[in-house]
């Protein structure tokens, strides 16, 4: 059986998607097992999904006993889905949002057949090339919300697409229940991502579609039927939250975060100088840029680039910036580059193998300066046998396949998995540094004892699932260090929660308990005892 047969029988797009499928489960299933859950991010919100499961509050999530208008529900009942059906327990509820933002891959398949018909590539390297985008790679298999808007936000592209060819009131539907989920998971960002594609139609809409007048009033009509699924939710809660939490959820989280952000504000131009560390590896592979994917091939194209462009600018204007906002653009930047792919302009990459010798010195390095990443933990172990990891990758981006079609395929596979052989050097520290469940354990022990818990400083939740606590713990992290002092000196049989960044050998001793957590010391100590010893406090 010759090559070319070999290639047109089995190289197929839907083998690449499964591929890429197989690829998507293997990340997430190491970074189960590399790493626990992140505190704070993670730690938070599984801790708000169990307060939801354990007060039987489907309506108003919770943090510690407190309303938390911080984010929509969505996202926590969807943890909540996975209890029910495989039990309370870590790995369901760290399973449910990779498992559902998997669906991406699938949606941006699909997507890729629509937008691009005529191009074999877009359907073959789209979603393997989504994988492979540093900006999606890291986030999937994280407890985080923006790669489950990103489902909603490619459904709306999808209803936009079939609505503007066929005219069929199905893709309103589609496009309201997109809108209305998205917001359900992120609030109003949801339409900064929806409105821009629609309004760019005249650059992407197929010959002998419907007039623009018609598809601008169903997106129209899907849009406020979106919001009014959005409305069946949030009129119910603000009622049962109350003032304070109708005041936070509508007013401070979306102009808030637009205007003046309390939370994550960053210069304008921040994200312009970031976002090429979103599209590694693309940069590096020479495949890409002799595509010349650069050059636009029809009106298509320009869509896509003015649609990143806009929202891109868009995110720049809001004060409040991180990251991970900007991942549901990822499935667009990949299915224009896909698009442009050209398998034979795919040869050996010589970058990518530099990069695969600078990532080998760095595991080879990790144990001359482990100390100074992972602080107070005694003696971090390297697992440097990991160090054969990226040599093997090494090959592998030196090897050139008589299948050409291979070639994109496995350089795009290689990032991802070299990102993860750093994080397999350093699981033990990981775990060390990060995981808060016997602290959290402990927390639940002396609560059912009787004892009152106070968080000396802000508390993010940490510990609510950890522990599977039943009861909130005490903020003390008022400015006025002296109103803190206070409370300790009238509750002297608490126990206080204190994050030391070096904690003296006196208060260590004094310590019911301690481990390192985030490059500092947790100590758990009586208030009697801290009031006394907050000298060598540090």
């Amino acid at each position: 059986m010759s090559n070319r047969l070999i290639d047109q029988t089995y190289l197929t797009p839907r083998m690449f998607l499964g591929v890429t499928y197989l690829a998507a489960f293997l990340l997430v299933s190491l970074h189960f097992w590399l790493r626990p859950l992140m505190p704070v991010d993670e730690t938070r919100y599984v801790s708000v999904a169990w307060e939801m499961w354990r007060d039987h509050n489907w309506l108003v999530p919770h943090q510690n006993g407190e309303t938390y208008a911080h984010k929509p529900p969505l996202l926590f009942w969807l943890i909540n889905l996975f209890w029910t059906v495989f039990g309370v327990s870590e790995w369901s509820a760290r399973l449910s949002v990779p498992l559902f933002s998997c669906l991406n891959f699938g949606l941006v398949y699909i997507l890729a057949k629509k937008y691009f018909p005529q191009s074999e590539a877009a359907v073959r390297y789209a979603p393997v090339l989504l994988l492979a985008l540093a900006g999606w790679n890291f986030y999937l298999p994280t407890v985080m919300f923006d790669l489950v808007l990103s489902v909603f936000v490619l459904l709306w592209l999808l209803s936009c697409l079939g609505f503007s060819d066929t005219g069929h009131r199905r893709f309103i539907a589609l496009g309201a229940l997109a809108v209305g989920l998205g917001l359900l998971t992120k609030g109003p960002v949801m339409l900064l991502y929806a409105i821009p594609f629609m309004l760019l139609r005249p650059w992407w809409q197929h010959n002998n579609s419907i007039s623009n007048g018609r598809f601008f009033r169903g997106s129209s009509i899907a849009i406020c039927l979106g919001l009014l699924l959005l409305a069946c939710w949030l009129l119910p809660a603000v009622i049962a939250g109350g003032g304070a939490y109708e005041k936070e959820l509508i007013w401070k989280q979306t102009a808030g975060r637009l205007v003046a952000a309390f939370a994550h504000a960053r210069p304008f131009y921040w994200y312009l100088y970031l976002f090429p560390v979103l599209l590694l590896p693309l940069p590096l592979l020479g495949g890409i840029w002799r595509s010349q994917i650069c050059r636009f091939q029809n009106s298509r194209d320009k869509a896509l680039v003015l649609y990143v462009t806009i929202i891109l600018l868009s995110f720049s204007l809001i004060s409040g910036k991180q990251l991970h906002y900007l991942c549901p653009l990822m499935p667009v930047i990949a299915l224009y580059v896909a698009a442009g792919i050209k398998p034979e302009n795919f040869g050996r990459s010589h970058v990518l193998a530099a990069l695969c010798i600078v990532v080998a010195l760095l595991i080879g390095s990790l144990p001359l300066w482990a100390d100074k990443v992972f602080k107070n933990l005694h003696d971090p172990k390297i697992a440097l046998w990991t160090i054969l990891l990226p040599l093997v990758l090494l090959a592998l981006s030196l090897w050139r396949f008589k299948q050409v079609s291979l070639n994109p395929l496995v350089q795009f596979l290689i990032f991802p998995l070299l990102m993860t052989s750093v994080l397999l050097a350093v699981k033990q520290p990981l775990h060390e540094a990060y995981d808060v469940t016997d602290a959290a354990q402990q927390v639940r022990l002396l609560q059912q004892q009787g004892n009152t818990l106070a968080f000396w400083d802000k508390y993010d939740n940490q510990f609510q699932f950890a522990g599977r606590l039943q009861q909130p713990i005490v903020e003390l992290q008022d400015t006025d260090i002296n109103q803190r002092v206070d409370w300790l000196k009238q509750h002297p049989q608490a126990i206080v929660i204190y994050p030391a960044k070096q904690p003296a050998e006196v208060m260590r001793k004094q310590a019911l308990f301690s481990q390192p957590y985030r490059g500092r010391v947790l100590l758990l100590i009586k208030a009697t005892d801290f009031i006394a010893l907050m000298p060598a406090a540090h």
